[in-house]
């Protein structure tokens, strides 16, 4: 501000000098020429008053964030599977079974790099096959065969898979991978023991069966009240049968995750895809899902 009036009445002065000047007579000759005021604000002509720092490009470049790598994204799936223990898998362990056909579903996060996806899922498969006789292996039929409702036995889990992926075309592919997790058991085994029971008919609810059950033909037994209530662990035995929970279901199991499919793109459509898979992860299935890259 000083500056600015010191420079104001620089020029005021100049123009009072000149007035008067105008007014005399020149004598001895032609006045000294003024000399101008500069800038107010000190810069020097055609400096460009008021332009402020330039930045360099390269500077800009370094304040803003780091691109993510075209070859990186990530991504959410969601999946619908058809479960499956069979019979050759049960006949391991046991002479007598009823085999597990269910469902399961799940959800899945993954960071894909190029050809590699890492997956983290959280999913629930229903683990209850229906109500049967069960025996098993290096057991009496006689004696230790069982009739065996499954309660809600089911599984949640959460694992971590590794899979790679490679596509034929941009519409089509194939994927493979393997993983591990963690899974809750949730739900119960509800046991009571059979009478009647043979190596040959140990599979037949009409011929084995507890003690004062009445089969109906039907693939369950209509189980009496008096044999069900409590559901407790009580003294069970084919000629005094009660229901009972069977204490061996572990309540936390590992998962054990293997599986191969084929990969549907949409090119026009991005983001978005699909896959079926097969494999296994703690039982046998086969299903599929859809999903969405960003």
């Amino acid at each position: 501000m000083t500056r600015m009036i010191c420079a104001a009445l620089l020029v005021f002065s100049g123009l009072a000098s000149a007035a008067r000047a105008a007014d005399e007579p020149p004598s001895g000759g032609m006045p000294a020429p003024t000399e101008s005021a500069p800038p107010p604000d000190g810069t020097a002509p055609g400096s460009g008053a008021g332009t402020g720092p330039i930045v360099s490009a390269g500077a800009i470049g370094e304040e803003a964030a780091a691109p993510r790598p075209a070859d990186l994204s990530y991504g959410v799936a969601a999946r619908l599977r058809w479960v499956t223990v069979p019979a050759w898998m049960l006949n391991l362990f046991t002479k007598k079974n009823v085999p597990l056909s269910s469902w399961g579903t799940g959800i899945e996060f993954f960071r894909r790099k190029s050809n590699f996806d890492l997956i983290a899922s959280l999913s629930y498969q229903n683990m209850s096959p229906p109500d049967g006789n069960w025996l098993g292996k290096g057991h009496r039929a006689a004696d230790e065969t069982d009739y065996v409702h499954f309660d809600g036995l089911a599984m949640w889990g959460v694992d971590v898979s590794f899979v790679w992926h490679s596509m034929f075309n941009e519409w089509f592919g194939m994927h493979y991978g393997a993983g591990i997790g963690v899974g809750i058991i949730p739900g119960e085994i509800l046991r009571i023991s059979n009478s009647g029971c043979t190596d040959q008919n140990a599979g037949d609810i009409n011929q084995c069966h507890p003690v004062g059950v009445t089969p109906n033909g039907s693939d369950t037994l209509p189980l009496p009240p008096n044999l069900t209530t409590p559901r407790t662990t009580v003294e069970d035995s084919p000629n005094n049968p009660h229901q009972f929970v069977d204490q061996n279901k572990p309540p936390v199991l590992p998962i054990v995750n293997i599986l191969v499919g084929i990969d549907f793109r949409l090119p026009q459509v991005r983001g978005w895809e699909a896959k079926i898979e097969g494999g296994f992860y703690n039982a046998f299935f086969l299903g599929g899902g859809v999903g969405y890259t960003f």
